[in-house]
C-alpha cells in the first residue's frame, strides 16, 4: 500500500489491485466531508483502509463511495468498504445497482470475461443493503469547502459507465472511459470487454471528453495524466487497430479465432510474470468483446 497527494484536495491509495502496485487506485477527495472514488476488489479493501489510516482519515469521516461502473476491479470492494465505513453511501449508475445488493449474476459474468487464470485475483462481493446505494447518473455531490463532484455519462466500455468531474480543479475521474495507462508496466490501451461493449458509444465518449479540454484525467489504472489529448488520441488509435484486427479475423471466416494469438498481435507483452498475466487477461477480454460487438453489428446490417 502506498499513498499519494496529487492536489490540495485529492489524494490516492494504491491498493495493489490484482496483487500488483501500479495497477489500481482508490482516490480520496476531501472537502468538509470525504468521498472515495473507486473501490478495487474485495481483496484490496484492507489496503484501502490502511491507506485511509496513513492519510489520517477516520472511518466515520468517509460519507461517500463513488464507483464509475459495476466491474469488479472498480466496484467489487464496495460492500466490504461500506461495512467498514458506517456513514458511507455507495453511488453507482442505477441500471446496475441491483448487482451490488445481489451479486449472484455479476460474479459468474466477470469470471467468464476475465478468464480462469485471472479470476482468483478478483475476490468476491459482499452484498450492500439497498438503502445504502444511491443513483449516480445525475450526481452533483457537494463535499463542502468548494469541492463538488459532478457525474458525466461516459458509456462504451460498459453501458453504465460514469466519470466524475472535480469542479474545483476541472479534472475528471475517468475510470475506464478511454482506457488504461499504466506507465510502470508500459501498458496503455482501451479495454473493450464482453458482454456489453459498444464501439459507437465508446468513440462518442472519447470525442466528447476531448472536446471538454480537460486539464487532467485521473485514471483508475493508473494515476493522473496531464497530456490529456495525447492519451485520448492514443486510445482512438488502439481502438482502430483492434477493429482492423477483428475485421480480418471475421472476414477470414474464423468462427472461433485464437484469442490469445490475436491479443498478442494487438498488444505484444513479453514475460510470464504477474504483469504479463494482467496484460493477457485484459487484452484477450478486449479482443473477445470487440469480436462479439462486430459480429452483432454485422448481423444487424449496421
Amino acid at each position: 500500500m502506498e499513498t499519494f497527494q496529487f492536489d490540495s484536495h485529492i489524494a490516492a491509495i494504491d491498493h495493489h489491485l490484482l496483487g500488483l502496485p501500479g495497477v489500481g487506485l482508490t482516490y480520496v477527495v476531501r472537502g468538509e466531508t470525504i468521498a472515495l472514488v473507486e473501490t478495487g476488489t474485495s481483496l484490496t479493501v484492507s489496503n484501502t483502509l490502511a491507506g485511509l489510516d496513513a492519510l489520517g482519515i477516520p472511518r466515520d469521516a468517509v460519507e461517500h463511495i463513488l464507483c464509475t461502473h459495476i466491474h469488479m476491479d472498480h466496484a467489487g470492494g464496495a460492500g466490504y468498504l461500506a461495512a467498514a465505513l458506517p456513514r458511507a453511501s455507495v453511488y453507482i449508475h442505477s441500471m446496475v445497482s441491483e448487482h451490488l445488493s445481489d451479486p449472484s449474476k455479476l460474479m459468474p459474468s466477470v469470471r467468464r470475461a476475465v478468464g480462469e487464470e485471472a479470476w482468483p485475483l478478483h475476490g468476491d462481493i459482499k452484498p450492500i443493503p439497498t438503502e445504502r446505494i444511491r443513483p449516480a447518473e445525475e450526481l452533483r455531490l457537494d463535499l463542502g469547502a468548494g469541492v463538488i463532484l459532478a457525474a458525466i455519462n461516459t458509456p462504451g466500455h460498459s453501458p453504465d459507465h460514469l466519470s466524475y468531474r472535480d469542479l474545483k480543479g476541472g479534472a475528471l475521474f475517468i475510470g475506464d472511459a478511454a482506457g488504461l495507462v499504466m506507465d510502470h508496466y508500459e501498458l496503455a490501451f482501451p479495454v473493450t470487454p464482453v458482454p456489453a461493449y459498444d464501439l459507437v458509444a465508446h468513440r462518442d465518449t472519447i470525442a466528447r471528453l476531448r472536446a471538454l479540454d480537460l486539464p487532467r484525467i485521473y485514471l483508475t489504472h493508473y494515476g493522473p495524466h496531464d497530456d490529456v489529448d495525447r492519451q485520448f488520441a492514443h486510445a482512438e488509435e488502439c481502438l482502430d487497430a483492434l477493429v482492423a484486427l477483428v475485421d480480418v479475423a471475421i472476414d477470414a471466416g474464423q468462427e472461433h479465432p485464437d484469442l490469445a494469438a490475436l491479443a498478442a498481435c494487438w498488444l505484444p507483452y513479453p514475460g510470464d510474470g504477474p504483469a504479463a498475466l494482467v496484460a493477457r487477461s485484459w487484452s484477450q477480454m478486449s479482443v473477445s468483446g470487440m469480436l462479439r460487438y462486430e459480429r452483432k453489428r454485422r448481423e444487424r446490417g449496421a
